[in-house]
Parts: C-alpha cells; sequence; structure tokens
C-alpha cells in the first residue's frame, strides 16, 4: 500500500526532474541495479528511498483540538551517473543542479541536510557517479 509520505515524495521528484537544467536528465528507479543503462549516454539519476524511523507525536492542549501523527524521517538517495567521457567537473555541475533543483521544490520544507558524495566508479555500467543525500524529516498527520 503506497502512504501519503510516499505520494508526496512521487510528487515532489516529478518537480525537480521538470526544473530547468535538470529536464536532460533521465530517472530511473535505483533498483534493481542491473536497469541502469550501459553505456550511459546522458546523465542518469537513480533515485533510492530509505526510512529511517517513524515516531508518534501529539499536538495539543485543553483549548485546542488534539492532533496526532507521525513524523517520518527519510533518506533519499539520487545517485547522478556522468555520460561516458564527461570531466570529475562535469559531474559535480549536474550534482549541484541537481541539488539546487531539490531544494527549490521542496514546497515542504522537508530537507534537513543535502549531502554530496566523492565520485565513485561502478564497475557494472562501467561509469563515474556521485551520490546527492536529502536527508528529510516529513509529517503525515493521522485521520480522524
Amino acid at each position: 500500500m503506497i502512504t501519503s509520505i510516499e505520494n508526496r515524495i512521487d510528487e515532489w521528484i516529478a518537480r525537480v526532474k521538470d526544473y530547468g537544467a535538470v529536464k536532460a536528465f533521465e530517472f530511473i528507479p535505483g533498483y534493481p541495479a542491473h536497469k541502469t543503462p550501459s553505456p550511459v549516454t546522458k546523465y542518469t539519476v537513480a533515485v533510492t528511498e530509505r526510512e529511517e524511523k517513524t515516531g508518534t507525536f501529539f499536538i495539543g492542549d485543553q483549548i485546542a483540538e488534539g492532533r496526532t501523527g507521525r513524523l517520518h524521517e527519510i533518506e533519499l538517495c539520487l545517485r547522478v551517473y556522468a555520460p561516458e567521457g564527461s570531466s570529475g567537473a562535469a559531474l559535480l555541475r549536474a550534482s549541484a543542479l541537481l541539488m539546487d533543483a531539490l531544494e527549490k521544490q521542496d514546497d515542504e520544507n522537508a530537507i534537513n541536510a543535502l549531502i554530496l558524495s566523492g565520485i565513485g566508479y561502478d564497475t557494472a555500467a562501467r561509469v563515474e557517479y556521485r551520490d546527492v543525500t536529502a536527508r528529510l524529516s516529513m509529517i503525515e498527520e493521522a485521520v480522524a
């Protein structure tokens, strides 16, 4: 069953895909890994979502209506694959464009941190990549 949190993240990623220069990037699911194109011909972003923890909260007192819900702390990893023959500087620019799109399209102010990894090499796809990790906090209110 898809939760409202998953729907909200999917909608956010859809807005990111349609933002500025990121429109030229190809977005794919992070798993299964064999779906990564080889050779990579354009910037490709593999999206993986991992929920770290969920906690229940309560808001309200004697004068306010009591409301409960769940706080979701999520780690969203976007692995940016560079086209073959790209430089490390070009991969850094592509990652920076993606980070900018994530921030600009964060309507809920869910981002706590954006983390950029060093350059890695995917031996299966034979291509360089960088990970952009977004640590998010999202509230899902309980339905009364």
